[in-house]
């Protein structure tokens, strides 16, 4: 298994993947939770200002501005890997980064179009495995309803690692999507008011 992910084991890239842009890509507008005293939107609820794109995309908030999804930072993630092309959002996690690890951040791989048919893909699995088999945490994430926070869990499990090992993987993510389908949604907690965006 080739493990890709290890020239950026410790810290997230910080640079952006020359020539490549969001072009007519516009997840982030929708799938994000943005909570900061300028603006606030819950995730799941498009923001007022993304008709076909950013209508204030010249003057908009800070927040959008310094925003860059995985797939901006990640040449690993090829250009079908645009959020809109393959119905994924990989962006970099935080938070709940077990201690076992060396890298303090994780990548989430957010299943925003049909997750029964994205976990069976080879190009999926392919960076699924990457990262894994990598000692990068790896969560898998599905969006709840509308408002509601997404549901995740980390891949990186003995199972898992196993299955990559007998080239074995689907039967495992498909047990891990049917996990998260279950999951208690909660709606999203905002702590600022003010500026709700949402359409």
């Amino acid at each position: 298994v080739a493990t890709f992910f290890k020239p950026w084991q410790g810290s997230p890239v910080s640079d952006l993947v020359p020539g490549r842009t969001c072009g007519g890509c516009t997840v982030c507008c929708t799938t994000l939770v943005v909570d900061t005293p300028e603006i606030q939107k819950a995730p799941g609820v498009t923001c007022k200002y993304c008709k076909g794109g950013c209508t204030i995309y010249e003057t908009r908030y800070p927040v959008c501005r310094d925003y860059h999804c995985a797939w901006r930072k990640l040449d690993i993630l090829d250009d079908n890997w645009r959020p809109d092309r393959s119905q994924v959002f990989a962006q970099f996690e935080r938070d709940n980064i077990p201690p076992s690890f060396d890298a303090d951040f994780g990548i989430g791989l957010l299943l925003i179009g049909d997750p029964g048919w994205t976990v069976r893909q080879e190009w999926f699995q392919h960076v699924v495995a990457s990262g894994v088999m990598s000692h990068i945490p790896i969560f898998l994430c599905l969006p709840g309803p509308r408002g509601s926070q997404a549901a995740k869990t980390l891949l990186n499990t003995d199972e898992m690692r196993a299955a990559i090992e007998q080239d074995a993987m689907t039967p495992v993510l498909e047990r891990a999507v049917r996990q998260l389908k279950a999951y208690d949604f909660k709606p999203a907690v905002m702590i600022h008011s003010g500026n709700d965006v949402a359409a």
